[in-house]
């Protein structure tokens, strides 16, 4: 298993620029953590060390503007949390980090200070990772923003988060582990829009089926008939599906590690749906080599 290595080196300061190198598959992505706490910064930069990332840590969005030319990467993470937070100083060197990155900026949220970030969310339409949540949902969305393209990063203005996992739940009595379950539950929320989808391996195989519907928990009358959903993997595109009037729809799918769905919920207004990332069944991948 590979892990990151923090720098723990007290003779370089927090302001100064840090960078941790990891490589998995390959694929290098460069990631902005632009956050003032260390602990904050460090947990993050473990985390996406893990998952294969170049990490380049700021303290503020001043300085994060004065290395983005120079280390130009992928997607930037932005955590408000300061001391004396205030949304103006922030938002006028986030303009530049926004418009260098064409959009590829997540936000960290937290219960106590959601009206005091509402303004960054709203202003650039920026997904969000609430703070509690970075272990189980960081990775997904910020993946998803990376593989993204600009014409659909204009349009999604929310990303849901996931509210349960059936792997996450004890197993079944004879059950010995998550593979050996026949589906796996994922339900996901943005507001009062609820996704409810399952996900099912198909036997000996390398193919996926996703099925999943749509509801709204304040309107449970109301219907989504003939809304567009489009699955996303890492190169693209995959499929695009129609809802019923149940708000039903269902993908049948060659296997990819990441996923996201984008779900029309009201006009321009799209709703990212990032999965947890996938393991490669046992079988299939031992009878495709």
């Amino acid at each position: 298993m590979l892990s990151a290595t923090v720098d723990h080196n007290p003779r370089v300061e927090a302001s100064e620029p840090r960078k941790v190198n990891v490589e998995i598959g390959r694929q290098l992505y460069k990631v902005l953590i632009i956050c003032e706490e260390p602990s904050a910064r460090d947990t993050m930069r473990v985390l996406l060390g893990s998952m294969g990332c170049q990490c380049v840590v700021a303290s503020s969005v001043q300085q994060a503007v004065a290395v983005l030319e120079q280390e130009n990467p992928d997607a930037a993470i932005v955590d408000p949390r300061t001391s004396g937070f205030s949304a103006a100083p922030i938002i006028l060197g986030l303009d530049k980090i926004y418009e260098r990155l064409g959009g590829r900026v997540l936000v960290l949220t937290e219960p106590a200070r959601e009206q005091e970030v509402k303004e960054l969310l709203e202003r650039y339409s920026l997904p969000s990772v609430p703070r509690d949540r970075l272990l189980q949902e960081l990775w997904g969305n910020l993946e998803s923003l990376i593989f993204r393209p600009k014409e659909v990063l204009r349009r999604i203005i929310s990303a849901a988060h996931l509210v349960f996992d059936s792997f996450l739940q004890p197993m079944p009595a004879g059950i010995r582990g998550v593979s050996q379950l026949p589906a796996r539950q994922l339900i996901y929320q943005s507001g009062s829009l609820m996704a409810d989808l399952w996900l099912e391996r198909q036997t000996d195989s390398n193919n996926l089926a996703l099925v999943g519907q749509i509801v709204d928990s304040n309107k449970p009358d109301c219907q989504f008939d003939s809304i567009p959903v489009v699955l996303h993997g890492r190169k693209g595109r995959i499929a695009v599906a129609t809802t019923t009037k149940f708000g039903e729809f269902h993908f049948n799918f060659d296997f990819e590690p990441s996923l996201t769905l984008e779900i029309e919920a009201r006009g321009e207004h799209w709703v990212s749906v990032a999965l947890p990332l996938l393991e490669r069944a046992r079988g299939a991948a031992s009878s495709s080599s």
